[in-house]
């Protein structure tokens, strides 16, 4: 097997990771790739996140599902957090929801974590994982797509979220409150007000973007 391993990387990923890496001399495939931001071995992919998307998924409630996606389609699935972990968590009003996510994912899914700093660590850290597992003549490197398929509610959620100031939260009160997008679109400004979250500013704004003219030219 050549010393130079192979790395597939998501077309999406980092531009300077991949930079990096070739500067290491790693035979660096880019294509889209999912779930996963890169395949380093046989059965063995890592999902990279900057401290930032980290902490932000925890709140969109998006980590969990990823990591969880990940792991039913490789062996072997592992995480990085890039970033500046001390200034991060010195910004984070709670740290422990950090530390709390790190900790269901070591201790309920034993999923190895590792810390970098900056992309250049990054491709350091995947050059030698791959080097490592590719030891094997026969070891295979290859690369699963396996998209993710939104449910119903999530499409629902995500409709109404193209309303302004309406986020994952306030789009599940108004489903609820109204109990379908036609309803939700439908509704009047009064009607907006009873919703628990939605002031007279926010619910006008919501009216006058839904009546407004689509321009012609």
């Amino acid at each position: 097997m050549s010393s130079l391993p192979k790395i597939i990387a998501d077309a999406r990923e980092s531009g300077l990771v991949v930079q990096a890496l070739r500067e290491m001399k790693a035979d660096v495939i880019e294509k889209t790739i999912s779930p996963g931001d890169y395949v380093v071995g046989e059965g063995f992919a890592v999902e990279r996140k900057t401290f930032r998307d980290f902490v932000g998924s925890i709140f969109k409630k998006r980590l969990f599902e990823q990591l969880e996606r990940l792991r039913k389609a490789y062996e072997r699935p592992c995480l990085i957090v890039e970033g500046d972990i001390g200034y991060g968590l010195a910004g984070l009003a709670n740290p422990m929801v950090f530390w709390g996510a790190l900790a269901h994912i070591t201790a309920e899914w034993n999923i190895p974590v590792v810390f970098t700093t900056n992309e250049e660590q990054t491709a350091q850290f995947l050059f030698s994982l791959a080097k490592r597992l590719q030891t094997r003549k026969e070891a295979a490197v290859e690369a699963i797509y396996k998209p993710k398929r939104f449910s119903l509610v999530d499409q629902q959620r995500f409709a109404v979220q193209g309303l302004p100031t309406v986020g994952p939260k306030s789009a599940d009160r108004l489903l609820k409150r109204f109990g379908n997008l036609r309803r939700v679109f439908l509704a009047k400004e009064h009607e907006l007000r009873r919703v628990e979250g939605f002031g007279e500013k926010r619910a006008r704004e919501i009216s006058q973007f839904l009546d407004r003219p689509y321009p012609k030219e």
